[in-house]
């Protein structure tokens, strides 16, 4: 909703942003309307208000501009514009938009409402829209009047929010805000010193008394008012309302960099609105659920005017032992005024008369620090009519289930509140010096408020110290450089707190999941790395795992490198062996039942033995675009005695790296698989294949010949048709492409033959359709169709889309070549259809390449653009290079010779890298 602002810079805003309103002159002309907002102005008052006594020579003509640009600025909110009416103008808008009219409208109603607590809830409303002097920024006669009748009426709220205050038991409030000064009235003036003597403090009120009635009589000459004077007499007398010791304030000093948690705030203020409220903060350690309910409770202290009792109940201290609850319930009995010898001996009694004490009370009860719900229960107050505010790192389920408490989970900062919160304790500008250093400083903390309390702690410490440097600290050991030698300031200490309060089982899971190689886990995985679900559920109620979204278990960072570090000091070698077979033997059965569902023509790539299904194609898919992080940092960071295990999961994830086109992490995994595949074996020689054909999607041909060499002569002397035919299929790749036709024929023929003695029909299919592509290639289109319609037979017998979606593609090209352009379309719209259902990147990127290639004019610059884009996001070079060689031809044919040559010199530096014979074929275009 649009706000029109007066009370500060006069502004309009919505949805947090400033609408750019004008000059000084056309800010008085908006100011003018909004203060009488819904009626009309008559232009000679606009004038007079705006200009004064130096109205310009055509006043009419300037009001008329003004309002003009007011009127372009205003356009975009429903609801609000400005009309000429009857001599004048008038602003059409809901009155509540402006703050002014707003104000009054709050305080209307704060002046009616019979209940002093929603009273003054409004009050603190209406006096929160002033951001400072009113129509600041604009000067004149007129102005300085309306100023001066607004800070008035603010001045009186003031006065009036203080007297409710008072009379609600909210007094610190009072004495929260500065002194009146000496110009100050009578009436601010008994405020504060009746608030002095309700929090307890006589003789400081009488004091202030005496400087009142001295000031009066020397500048007035006059006696102190009835309202001081009866005052004074009750001061003398003790007359206090409660003549009892003074309310507990048991509240620590509030944080006072305390940021980036305002929608928590939020939620408190809504768990805890209600009668005889109970609300948990759960989180782990080092999430600032301490800093939280502090910093609620003093902003709310007011709203409990028997007192605010705290304890640090200490249940994860890592110097201390937890504080029992019957020694918390007695320090509670003493802050409420119950003399030791009257304390009950016995903890039931002493509950008891806790109760008792509590029941008719408006108190808020912070309980920080507990460690399960038998820590809590006893000090549970009396009545409906107090509050409380519990901290855990623990869930305490048993208090939500049979106490109706609420949950308020800490999660950690995102990196904007992370930002925030370190820029309150350095300083935006010490930010702003390193900007590049504190951004990695709030990455390496990951959102953990006490990680980024540490991390300025450091730097404060030392002045002259660079962010560079503790970021350079945090990349090479976060744990050790977040630790100030302090036990409270140690991230190891505080997750060492957690860690001792588990069972031994559910501790030796915790260390076992630092062998976790990502952030996060499935259900399955971690149960197969345990060997048990059961620890899992401990974990997340012990805040030290978090399930989100259900079914998947994410560790913190740093908390997972605190595990780790537990588990090579604290378990065996063979153990934590055990447990990462445990884990890659699942990941690879996963996978594996994943590609029979992706790939499912192409078993001789995975490993046999029994394994889990997928209900369907699309959840294998989704499995293995979820998992691929995973599986890959599982490979390249597996013990050597799991380089079996690596091999296999290369073989098995080939395919699925190649059609979703994550060359990058293809080339990781398999390089890492034949590093380990012992020479001289089947699966080096796969290996070594996965390598090569992985470099030609790179555009690296020269690098790729080498593994791909190694890999035929392999096949050849073992007499492995099916590595043979893969490698040849390769080979003729890098021949066709660098224009070597006899060459590749021949390679492409021997691995049809090859393919044929192994008996799989897919890779039949392949070796045809590639057959195919190459006479199409070559000009012999009719041919290519021959061998297509072959492949694309083999393909429907299998049900095959994977062979299927290249075929439509190559078949599209061969008949655009015949010149059967409807034909043609048709086969590439399918061919695209194909790609894009089934997620087939390299199939998508080469058939907008052909398909541009068969167009003319924007029609063909639009399919190229999308080749493009995805060409650089895939890294295919090869594909990059066509794209940009299309769109310089399709720019050039549009007279557009900027775009033309920008696009034909990125195609001549890709196809100079690949060493085709299309560089000649650009230097001649860009030579014309």
């Amino acid at each position: 909703m649009v706000e029109l602002r007066v009370l500060g810079a006069v502004e309009v805003v919505a949805g947090g942003t400033r609408f750019d309103v004008g000059h000084a002159r056309q800010r008085d002309v908006l100011a003018v309307l909004l203060l009488d907002v819904g009626r009309v102005v008559p232009v000679d008052r606009i004038v007079d208000r705006v200009w004064g006594d130096r109205p310009p020579q055509q006043p009419r003509n300037s009001l008329y501009a003004y309002v003009s640009r007011l009127r372009g600025v205003l356009a975009a909110f429903e609801g609000v514009t400005i009309e000429r009416d009857r001599g004048g103008y008038v602003l059409l808008a809901d009155p509540l938009t402006v703050d002014i009219h707003r104000f009054a409208s709050l305080l209307d109603q704060a002046r009616r409402t019979p209940d002093d607590h929603a009273a003054l809830a409004l009050y603190d409303e209406a006096l929160a829209l002033w951001r400072g002097t009113p129509l600041s920024e604009l000067a004149g006669p007129w102005v300085d009047d309306v100023r001066a009748e607004l800070e008035h009426q603010r001045e009186t709220a003031l006065l009036d929010r203080d007297d409710l205050r008072l009379r609600t038991g909210a007094h610190t409030a009072v004495l929260a805000a500065p002194a009146p000064d000496s110009a100050a009235g009578e009436r601010a003036a008994a405020q504060r010193i009746e608030a002095l003597f309700l929090d307890g403090r006589p003789a400081d009120a009488l004091r202030e008394y005496e400087v009142v009635r001295a000031r009066l009589a020397d500048e007035l000459g006059a006696d102190p008012g009835p309202r001081l004077r009866g005052l004074h007499e009750r001061i003398l007398a003790g007359d206090r309302p409660d003549t009892g010791r003074p309310a507990p304030r048991q509240l620590p000093a509030a944080p006072p960099a305390f940021s980036g948690r305002a929608g928590e705030l939020a939620a408190l203020e809504e768990l805890l609105s209600g009668d005889a409220a109970v609300a948990v903060i759960s989180g782990a350690g080092g999430l600032g659920k301490t800093w939280l309910a502090v910093r609620w409770a003093t902003d709310h202290a007011d709203r409990f005017p028997d007192g605010q009792l705290y304890v640090d109940l200490r249940g994860f201290d890592p110097a201390h032992e937890p504080v029992p609850a019957d020694r918390a319930v007695r320090g509670f009995l003493t802050a409420l005024g119950v003399p030791p010898a009257s304390i009950p001996p016995e903890p039931d009694g002493q509950a008891a008369l806790y109760r008792s004490l509590t029941a008719r009370r408006r108190l808020l009860v912070v309980l920080d620090n507990a460690r399960d719900t038998g820590h809590v229960v006893p000090l549970l107050p009396g009545g409906s009519a107090c509050s409380v505010l519990v901290t855990s790192r623990h869930e305490l389920g048993g208090l939500l289930t049979t106490h109706g408490a609420s949950a308020l989970p800490l999660r950690t900062l995102d990196e904007q509140q992370a930002w925030d919160l370190l820029a309150h304790k350095l300083g935006a500008a010490r930010l702003a010096e390193e900007p590049e250093a504190g951004r990695e400083i709030v990455r390496q903390c990951g959102g953990m408020a006490l990680a980024l309390a540490i991390a300025a702690a450091r730097v404060a410490a030392r002045p002259g110290r660079r962010l560079s440097a503790l970021a350079a600290e945090l990349r090479e050991s976060r744990l050790d450089a977040l630790d100030t030698g302090e036990l409270t300031a140690s991230l190891r200490a505080v997750f060492d707190a957690s860690y001792r309060s588990l069972d031994d089982a559910s501790a030796a899971a915790f260390r076992l999941l630092g062998l976790v190689p990502t952030g996060d886990t499935e259900r399955a995985a971690a149960t197969a790395l345990l060997g048990s679900a059961r620890p899992l559920r401990v974990l997340c109620a012990a805040n030290l795992l978090e399930e989100n979204p259900p079914g998947r278990f994410r560790m913190h960072d740093l908390v997972k490198l605190y595990a780790a570090e537990l588990g090579t000091e604290t378990d065996d070698a063979g153990t934590r062996l055990a447990a990462s077979r445990r884990l890659f033997d699942h990941y690879l059965g996963r996978a594996a039942a994943a590609m029979d569902r992706f790939s499912p023509h192409e078993p001789y790539l995975r490993p046999g033995g029994p394994r889990p299904s997928f209900p369907d194609d699309e959840a294998a898919r989704a499995w293995l675009d979820t998992e691929r992080v995973t599986l890959l940092t599982l490979a390249t960071s597996a013990p050597a005695e799991l380089a079996g295990h690596v091999v296999r999961l290369s073989a098995t994830l080939w395919r699925y790296l190649y059609i979703a086109a994550h060359y990058q992490d293809a080339f990781t995994l398999h390089t890492t698989a034949l590093a380990l595949a012992r020479p001289g074996t089947p699966e080096h020689g796969f290996a070594g294949h996965a390598v090569g054909m992985t470099l030609i999607l790179l555009g690296r041909f020269d690098e790729a010949a080498g593994p791909i060499e190694q890999a035929l002569d392999l096949a050849s002397a073992q007499q492995n048709d099916l590595l043979e035919s893969m490698a040849r299929n390769s080979v003729a790749t890098i021949d066709d492409i660098r224009g070597r036709r006899a060459a590749a024929r021949a390679q492409y023929e021997l691995a049809l033959a090859a393919a044929r003695r192994t008996g799989h029909a897919l890779l039949e299919g392949i070796a045809l359709c590639n057959i195919g592509e190459h006479y199409r290639w070559c000009g012999d289109h009719e041919k290519a169709i021959e061998y297509l319609d072959a492949s694309g037979a083999i393909a429907l017998d299998l049900g095959s889309a994977g062979l299927g979606g290249p075929v439509l593609a190559a078949l599209g090209s061969a008949y655009a070549g015949l010149g059967q352009a409807a034909e043609a379309d048709d086969h590439f719209r399918r061919a695209l259809d194909f790609a894009r259902t089934g997620g087939n990147a390299n199939l998508e990127l080469s058939t907008l390449n052909d398909f541009a290639a068969t167009k003319t004019g924007a029609e063909a610059i639009g399919l190229y653009e999308e080749a493009l884009a995805l060409a650089r996001r895939t890294g295919h070079l090869h594909g990059l290079a066509l794209a940009h060689h299309g769109l310089g031809a399709a720019h050039r044919a549009a007279g557009h010779e900027t775009e033309a040559a920008a696009h034909l010199e990125a195609a001549l530096a890709a196809y100079t890298e690949l060493r085709v014979p299309e560089a000649d074929d650009i230097r001649d275009l860009l030579g014309s």
